[in-house]
């Protein structure tokens, strides 16, 4: 090689798969695709039928219905289990408290919610991601309008953490649905008001 010409650069192409983006809009919740995650173990977990998923994410090639670890993908509903699974994580506790660190007081069965409330829960299993829906008691099927929020826990664990800036006149139950790999439990129902 001559001195003062450099090498030519190779060029490599990369086999690598893009990740779709999640759909433009999401009338519903946005879930992670893990690793073993199919469609079918998708709709199981979260009750919610294949075709729905699959209406609701123009990403998904109709053909293949190929997911990514990682592919943000819309759920339109939760619908939670009436009767209780043995892998499913159930809520063994619930503690509620105030911006100092004060638990809340309770009053005629409702727990008196602070402006911003603190919430920790305790599974009987490990979860990865935990909801926090207001809705009319007995509800089991949950839809965006009734989300106050939720949280992912990574790497999964027994405890969450939620942290709820609590608008006035709230009133209703407060439903904790906890989900691990394989299902989403049966909801947590606590009677909740603002004060």
């Amino acid at each position: 090689m001559e001195s003062g010409r450099k090498s030519p650069r190779t060029v490599r192409a990369v086999n690598s798969h893009v990740i779709p983006g999640p759909p433009a809009t999401c009338d519903g919740f946005l879930y992670t695709v893990q690793k073993g995650d199919s469609l079918n173990s998708i709709a199981k977990k979260f009750n919610c039928p294949v075709k729905k998923i699959v209406d609701v994410n123009p990403q998904l090639s109709p053909h293949t219905r190929s997911i990514f670890i990682s592919q943000l993908i819309c759920i339109p509903e939760i619908r939670v289990l009436t009767v209780i699974d043995p892998r499913a994580p159930r809520v063994l506790f619930v503690e509620f408290f105030g911006p100092f660190g004060e638990t809340l007081p309770v009053q005629n069965g409702f727990v008196l919610l602070a402006p911003r409330s603190f919430i920790r829960v305790i599974f009987s299993r490990p979860v990865n991601q935990v909801f926090f829906f207001l809705a009319p008691s007995g509800t089991n099927i949950f839809r965006p309008v009734h989300l106050v929020g939720s949280v992912i826990v990574s790497p999964p664990q027994r405890t969450a953490r939620f942290t709820w800036d609590v608008p006035a006149r709230t009133r209703g139950t407060l439903f904790i649905v906890g989900c691990n790999q394989i299902v989403c439990s049966s909801a947590g129902e606590i009677l909740v008001r603002s004060r």
